[in-house]
């Protein structure tokens, strides 16, 4: 059986099979991973060192939900690494990781103790950005990347 393409050219079934694989692996994802947003507008408290041991998850979970489709990694799957603001025990950075490559980073800027910019991350590339650029604990911007880190949307609340 011959089919005909869209440029006119034509070709078997098993060739338009493998032609459609083709381009539906070059064509720009819509899935899941292109619609995340964030539970709430509401920045996370910053944790303090010793809330990253045991069930780290459950007091956050609101800002897990979707990271898996987004991430490629289960939540479950995380391992919670704080670095202390110096001479406190709230993190001034805590990462989220998958073995040794961070996954979800919570970042505090301005040392108030709320999350000021959390990155979702594939591969260790950056795929999202939630920022609250004024320090008022609400999120303002909210940037999505493609894989090769461009940045392919930016949502301002």
């Amino acid at each position: 059986m011959k089919n005909t393409c869209s440029t006119g050219v034509k070709m078997s079934s098993g060739i338009t099979v493998l032609v459609a694989l083709v381009l539906a692996f070059l064509t720009p994802g819509t899935g899941s991973a292109q619609e995340w947003r964030p539970g709430t507008r509401q920045m996370p408290q910053m944790p303090e060192l010793s809330e990253l041991s045991g069930d780290w998850l459950s007091p956050r979970a609101v800002w897990f939900n979707g990271v898996a489709a987004a991430s490629g990694v289960s939540p479950e799957d995380l391992r919670a690494v704080g670095e202390p603001r110096r001479g406190t025990r709230i993190t001034q950075v805590v990462r989220f990781n998958s073995g040794p490559v961070p996954v979800v980073v919570w970042q505090d800027r301005n040392a108030d103790g709320v999350a000021d910019i959390i990155e979702i991350l594939r591969s260790g590339g950056v795929v999202f950005q939630l920022i609250d650029a004024d320090y008022d604990g609400q999120a303002n911007v909210l940037r999505s990347y493609n894989s090769s880190g461009k940045l392919t949307n930016e949502t301002r609340f």
